[in-house]
C-alpha cells in the first residue's frame, strides 16, 4: 500500500474523531462570533490607527473586549507589543509576585526559555518549586513537599519540549484546580494556554483558572497577526499585570495598535476554523505514522489537550531529514534546506521547519525539534487538513529516501 492509499484509509478509520473536531469547530466559531457581535465591533473600530501614546485607542479596546467575551474571562490584555507567550507569563509573574513569594509548577519541569524567567524571579527572592508531572493531582504529595499556600500555581497545558508527558483537556486542569484548590484557597492559578486554543470547546478561564495566557502567532491568531500575545482572566490580576507592562499609573489606558488590530482581529474570528483544519491532518497523520511504525503522541483516538503532534524519531539524521521534507512542502520558503542552529533560552541546537508569513508562526504548518535523544519532531499549525497531510508525506518519504 503507498501513502496515499494509507492516507485515504486513515480517513475512513479516523472518521469519527473528525466529526467530534468539527463539531467542536463549529461550537468555536459561534461562540467567537458572538463575541464580535456583543462587543460591536464596526468598521471605525477595524480601521481605526492608533498612534502615540495610544490613549483611547479604539482597536486595543476592541481587541479587549472580544478576546475576554471569547475566553468567558472578566478582563484581557491583547497588544502587539507583547511579543510572544513568555513574554507574557513573564509579564504576568513579574506583576503578581513579589520577594519571598513562592511560586509551584504542578505540571512538572517548564520548558526552556521560561525556565531563564524562572531563574531570574530567585533574584527577587522569590522561590520555585517544581511537582512532578505524575504526582500533580496527589494532594498528599503536593501537602508533604509544598508546607505553605504558594503565591501562585503555574499549570502548562500543553506538552512543550517534553515529549513523554501528555497534554491537558479541559475536564484534566478542572480537576486539578479543584483539588488543589482545596488545600491552597488563595493561590492564583495561571494557565500557560499556548497550543491549547479553541482544541476544545471549553477554555481553562471558564472552569477555575485566574489567569491564561497565549501568543498571537501560534493558533489563535489565526494565521494573521503579525505579532502580539494575550493576557485573559480575573479583572483586578489583569489590571494590575496592565500596570507592570506599560507603567504604574497609566496601566492600560496606554499602548498604541498601529492598525494591527484588524488583522489580530480577523485572525481570531478564523482561528476555530483553521484549529480544526490542523487537528483534522494530525489526527490522520497520526494514524498513519503508527501504521507505518513510528511512535506518536498523541495516538489518533486519544483526547487532545492541545494542537501539536510529536513523533518520536530516535535518530538525529531521521529528525532533520523528517523537518526538511515538511519544510519543502510550506507556502513560503519551500526552498530552503533547515539545520539545526543554536537559539536563545535553548540549551541544545534546535532545527525549525515552517515557511510562512509570519516569522516564527507555528499556527502556520510548521515542526521543530531539539536535537538530543529521542529526537522528536513536534508539529502544529496549518491552514487546512490537506496541507498538514501532505506536507507530513513528503517528511515521511524524506525519511525513506534516506532509508534507500
Amino acid at each position: 500500500m503507498n501513502l496515499e492509499e494509507l492516507f485515504k484509509e486513515a480517513e475512513d478509520v479516523c472518521s469519527s474523531k473528525i466529526r467530534e473536531i468539527q463539531d467542536t469547530k463549529r461550537k468555536n466559531e459561534l461562540k467567537v462570533l458572538s463575541a464580535f457581535r456583543s462587543a460591536g465591533i464596526d468598521e471605525y473600530v477595524v480601521s481605526f490607527v492608533g498612534t502615540g501614546y495610544g490613549y483611547n485607542d479604539k482597536g486595543r479596546e476592541a481587541l479587549e473586549r472580544v478576546f475576554s467575551l471569547s475566553f468567558s474571562s472578566e478582563s484581557a490584555i491583547v497588544m502587539p507589543q507583547i511579543i510572544s507567550g513568555t513574554h507574557a507569563i513573564s509579564s504576568v509573574l513579574f506583576a503578581l509576585l513579589r520577594p519571598k513569594d513562592k511560586i509551584v509548577s504542578v505540571t512538572g519541569p517548564v520548558y526552556d526559555t521560561l525556565r531563564r524567567v524562572i531563574n531570574s524571579l530567585a533574584e527577587w527572592g522569590i522561590e520555585y518549586y517544581e511537582i512532578p508531572f505524575e504526582y500533580r493531582e496527589d494532594i498528599e504529595y503536593i501537602k508533604s513537599k509544598i508546607s505553605k499556600s504558594p503565591k501562585l500555581i503555574f499549570i502548562q497545558r500543553s506538552c512543550g519540549y517534553d515529549w513523554s508527558r501528555r497534554s491537558l483537556t479541559i475536564s484534566e486542569i478542572a480537576s486539578m484546580i479543584s483539588s488543589i484548590r482545596g488545600i491552597f484557597e488563595e493561590s492564583i492559578f495561571l494557565v500557560d494556554n499556548c497550543y491549547g486554543e479553541f482544541v476544545e470547546d471549553k477554555e481553562p478561564t471558564e472552569i477555575g483558572a485566574d489567569v491564561i495566557v497565549g501568543s498571537l502567532i501560534k493558533g489563535v491568531g489565526g494565521n494573521l497577526a503579525p505579532t502580539g500575545a494575550y493576557i485573559a482572566g480575573k479583572r483586578e490580576m489583569i489590571e494590575k499585570v496592565g500596570a507592570f507592562i506599560t507603567a504604574p499609573g497609566q496601566g492600560r489606558d496606554i499602548g498604541p495598535t498601529l492598525g494591527i488590530q484588524k488583522a489580530i482581529l480577523q485572525g481570531i474570528l478564523f482561528a476555530p476554523h483553521f484549529i480544526g483544519e490542523s487537528l483534522e491532518g494530525l489526527t490522520i497523520a497520526s494514524y498513519v505514522l503508527e501504521k507505518l511504525g513510528f511512535e506518536v503522541l498523541p495516538k489518533w483516538d486519544e483526547p487532545r489537550g492541545d494542537g501539536v503532534q510529536r513523533v518520536i524519531l530516535k535518530d538525529e539524521k531521521r529528525l532533520i531529514k523528517f523537518l526538511q521534507g515538511i519544510q519543502s512542502f510550506c507556502p513560503v520558503n519551500s526552498r530552503y534546506m533547515p539545520e539545526p542552529q543554536d537559539l536563545p533560552g535553548y540549551s541544545d541546537p534546535v532545527i525549525l521547519a515552517g515557511g510562512g508569513f509570519v516569522q516564527g508562526s507555528t499556527g502556520e504548518f510548521s515542526a521543530d525539534g531539539i536535537l538530543r535523544f529521542p529526537y522528536v519532531a513536534f508539529i502544529q499549525g496549518g491552514y487546512s487538513r490537506n496541507q498538514v497531510i501532505s506536507g507530513i508525506i513528503s517528511g515521511i518519504e524524506k525519511i525513506f529516501e534516506e532509508v534507500r
